[in-house]
């Protein structure tokens, strides 16, 4: 799922740096889980932190982002995928988000959005069943107060979900 380009994205708000942005990213996703009933298993996911650079002609500031995610341990059977991805879409349209993205597909079906204040959230699923859902912010100014960057240990796959729901799981 392809995300908005960086060029629609707020440019630094003085008042929001990184951490601020990181405590927005955990708020979102939150929100979004407390919204799928019923609630699936999750941990954190592998949290990052960085800069984009400068668009050529745009932009000359450089912009500091965070995102942070969720892997779904809950396993979601291939015709539950859709459920998940249409309550979440549903959801995210509720608090007035624009979906920027939209697959509703049996086998890998996901979806994206931007908020109003310029956060990018997906919730995708991979080729193995597992599924994440991530927030990420808009550019923001660099924190002296670096995020915390709780979650899974390194940058690899999502673990594979391995907990059964009678209603996630179900295969009908």
């Amino acid at each position: 799922m392809p995300a908005v380009p960086p060029a629609r994205w707020p440019g630094p708000t003085p008042a929001v740096d990184q951490l601020d942005a990181a405590e927005r990213c955990e708020t979102l996703l939150q929100d979004t889980l407390d919204a799928v009933r019923p609630a699936p298993v999750w941990q954190g996911a592998a949290p990052r932190a960085g800069a984009r650079l400068p668009l050529p002609g745009r932009d000359p500031d450089l912009r500091w982002y965070v995102t942070r995610g969720r892997d779904i341990l809950t396993i979601v059977s291939a015709v539950r995928r859709p459920a998940l991805v249409e309550a979440v879409e549903r959801h995210w349209r509720q608090r007035g988000w624009t979906i920027t993205s939209l697959n509703a597909g049996r086998s890998r079906p996901g979806v994206a959005a931007a908020t109003l204040d310029g956060y990018q959230l997906a919730l995708m699923f991979g080729e193995l069943g597992e599924a994440g859902l991530t927030a990420s912010s808009p550019g923001v100014a660099r924190s002296e107060r670096l995020p915390a960057l709780q979650g899974a240990g390194g940058r690899g796959p999502a673990p594979l979900p391995n907990v059964c729901c009678p209603y996630w799981s179900a295969m009908v």
